[in-house]
């Protein structure tokens, strides 16, 4: 009897439903935003020099669900990224949702959110409180930090946090050419949408004259037309 009254998903290992509606999830979004969907991505695994693409236990690296299109301006993709750490006694699986939009050139680094990566530079404070109650700052150049973040971007950041709870959870840094955000969120449409909202905030709010002194051109976005 247990047989015919059960419903199928029960005897479906928990991992196998969630990995199904993720996979589910991202390609509509994909569909919905003019992003193109691979449930497999080829090639090596991304060689930043943060975490957790530095850690040297990482086994069993894959890269799934990807998405490739454009947000404004800027080339972007996703992809959800899972390892295996392998110590003397055990063995544990972790997963991240990586983000990037292709910047115009490389940039000093930059980090938005909380992180334990002791490289990512000095504390930068803002004259918003509320922007440094909800977002930590670190950079290898205060100056460049405080010249990026601009009292707009920031504005618009706390703004967005406000009812973007996946905001609030992610890590956003500026490695060379890429603006990259690395998250624990970003399984369902919704969240997908809030990080790379925050990442198009953070990329054209950059102003003009950070792109010029390195010599190429600014993205024609609205916010610089």
């Amino acid at each position: 009897m247990l047989l015919l009254t059960t419903p199928l998903i029960a005897f479906v290992p928990a991992g196998i439903v969630v990995k199904l509606s993720r996979r589910a999830s991202t390609r509509s979004w994909a569909l919905r935003n003019g992003f193109e969907y691979r449930a497999r991505l080829g090639g090596a695994p991304p060689a930043w020099d943060f975490p957790p693409f530095s850690g040297t236990r990482a086994r069993r690296i894959r890269l799934r669900d990807g998405m490739t299109g454009r947000i404004g301006p800027y080339p972007a993709t996703f992809f959800h990224y899972t390892w295996w750490n392998n110590r003397r006694l055990f063995a544990s699986s972790h997963y991240r949702n990586v983000f990037t939009l292709r910047l115009p050139a490389a940039l000093p680094r930059l980090t938005v959110g909380v992180t334990l990566d002791t490289s990512t530079g000095d504390t930068v404070r803002f004259e918003s409180a509320d922007f440094d109650d909800r977002f930590t700052v670190h950079s290898t150049d205060p100056a460049f930090a405080h010249a990026v973040l601009t009292p707009r971007t920031i504005d618009a950041l706390v703004e967005l946090s406000r009812t973007a709870g996946s905001v609030m959870l992610t890590k956003f840094e500026i490695a060379d050419d890429l603006l990259v955000a690395v998250s624990t969120v970003g399984n369902r449409p919704e969240q997908i949408t809030e990080i790379f909202d925050a990442m198009r905030i953070i990329a054209v709010g950059i102003p003009r004259f950070v792109w010029t002194d390195r010599g190429v051109a600014p993205p024609m976005t609205a916010q610089n037309r």
